[in-house]
């Protein structure tokens, strides 16, 4: 599995692939010389102090930094659209599910409802289905996207933290239920991903098994 973003927590593979290597963290203030230049990434020019490339795998590691470490989701968002596009274009399913998922970790960003949230609220996303309100539906959305292609390929480690960061997003729309069910599915994904590899390991946080790294989750989310 990817060491893929997953607020407030996430589990990490210890195995390279090459699709993005995705990390979260906190968000920063912008300046307004970057809100300008962030405005420009909305409407299509090259992101500022981002190197061009082609390779999609670079584009989602660009653009997790920019949303999640520089407070630029405007340009992150063109960027992941671009890794897609390439993607689609060279018949790589796992990396279309590489790109859902990091536009599910972008609709849920801090730094999407942070100082952004009135400029998303007038001018909505590039996905245009999308609107600040609906938002966490709309990561929802992108992990199931991912979660369905994954599941095809019978990528349980990749599984487990899509599941996972869904059972998150659910939290975070205040719906408990479904939080509980995706934290679910995340274990049986693990279950599954040790019993078709037993020598499998992931990061887990310092806990020495998935049930234990799970705990804290299900019971802030209230899972019987």
């Amino acid at each position: 599995m990817e060491r893929t973003a997953g607020s407030p927590s996430f589990a990490v593979a210890v195995h390279r692939s090459p699709y993005a290597d995705q990390v979260i963290s906190m968000v920063r203030p912008a300046s307004v010389v970057l809100l300008f230049f962030s405005l420009l990434g909305f409407t299509g020019c090259a992101a500022i102090g981002v190197p061009a490339t082609t390779d999609p795998a670079r584009k989602l590691r660009d653009a997790t930094a920019l949303f999640d470490r520089q407070d630029r989701p405007l340009p992150a968002e063109r960027l992941i659209r671009e890794a897609l596009e390439l993607y689609q274009k060279n018949g790589d399913q796992l990396g279309v599910a590489e790109a859902y998922r990091t536009y599910g970790f972008f609709f849920r960003s801090s730094s999407v409802k942070g100082k952004w949230n009135k400029f998303y609220r007038n001018n909505g996303f590039l996905d245009r289905s999308a609107t600040f309100d609906t938002r966490y539906i709309k990561s929802i959305e992108y992990f199931e996207l991912a979660r369905a292609i994954y599941s095809a390929h019978q990528q349980f480690d990749a599984l487990t933290n899509v599941d996972l960061n869904m059972g998150f997003t659910y939290e975070l729309m205040g719906d408990p239920n479904a939080a509980c069910q995706a934290f679910d599915r995340s274990r049986q994904d693990h279950t599954e991903m040790l019993r078709r590899n037993p020598s499998a390991r992931i990061e887990m946080q310092g806990f020495p098994t998935y049930d234990q790294f799970l705990a804290p989750h299900r019971q802030r989310a209230g899972c019987s």
